[in-house]
């Protein structure tokens, strides 16, 4: 039982948030704690005591879920912070949700899997200790009180996701370019890769024209990942000047339309953007950089 006792004198501490361990280490201590249990079990299962053996897996089983949950309810937080719109309330509480798989674990553990048995109500109040611990220790994932924004046409979740998709091709872009071997091509998609995410940060303080910009978003920034990818995978320095020709052409077209998609930014006017990006869509299959 002293594992039980560890872990809730571990769960009751409160830590400062100036002093908590940083986002990669919270929730480790679930596990760490829980792994006693699965010899337990199977020492259990060896005395012959098959229903506390079933009682100290799923303890096990439940404390680990909790674990996973707890983690990547601080990870999606923290990834949340990073942007000015936050998604909104129905998002799964998933701390919440791993403090109460956690609670019932040690429950299970405390009533049906030890040698000598706690009560039941002993067993409740054990659990309850660990889910209060959790949530002094944790938190539970906070409420999206920032309001919707659907009157644009677009709401703060699909807001929120256009954008986290757009900054994955923009980093694919750049995890492309570090095999392109020619400065010249790696430098402009760097100044691309920058003007773009200002791009994004200027859609995310002022998302009214967020879904005229959506196809912008999505087929633009598509089309750019896929030339790069495509260019990466077949280009071999010093050779063949037409593929390079080719490429060049079509950056071209890409600082082209970021240089219009900004300026129409600015303008609050989209109306005529998308007639550019269909323009560099033909040119991609065109130029047969992809």
């Amino acid at each position: 039982m002293s594992g039980l006792s560890g872990l809730i004198m571990a769960a009751v501490t409160r830590i400062e948030s100036d002093t908590k361990p940083k986002v990669l280490w919270r929730g480790i201590l679930l596990y760490l704690l829980a792994l006693p249990l699965l010899p337990a079990a199977f020492f259990s299962l060896m005395d012959g005591n098959p229903s506390e053996a079933i009682a100290r897996a799923a303890g096990l089983v439940l404390t680990m879920t909790a674990a996973t949950l707890i983690r990547k309810g601080i990870r999606l937080d923290n990834e949340a912070r990073k942007r000015r719109l936050r998604r909104r309330a129905s998002t799964v509480q998933y701390r919440m949700i791993g403090a109460g798989l956690a609670a019932a674990g040690v429950f299970i553990v405390a009533w049906l899997g030890l040698a000598d048995r706690y009560s039941l109500l002993e067993s409740i109040l054990y659990g309850l200790a660990v889910l209060l611990g959790c949530y002094l220790y944790y938190d539970f994932d906070p409420a999206r009180k920032d309001p919707d924004i659907a009157a644009v046409g677009i709401t703060t979740e699909e807001l929120v996701e256009l954008l986290d998709e757009a900054e994955g091709r923009l980093q694919s872009i750049e995890h492309s370019s570090r095999s392109i071997h020619n400065i010249e091509f790696k430098d402009r998609l760097r100044r691309i890769v920058k003007e773009a995410r200002d791009i994004l940060d200027t859609i995310e303080r002022d998302p009214v024209d967020a879904r005229r910009a959506r196809k912008f978003l999505k087929v633009y920034l598509d089309g750019a990942q896929q030339v790069t990818e495509g260019y990466a995978r077949t280009h071999t320095e010093g050779e063949s000047h037409a593929l390079e020709d080719n490429f060049r052409r079509v950056l071209t077209t890409i600082e082209t339309v970021i240089a219009e998609q900004q300026l129409k930014l600015k303008e609050n006017n989209l109306s005529d953007l998308d007639v550019n990006i269909e323009v560099l869509q033909m040119q991609l299959e065109k130029e047969g950089v992809t």
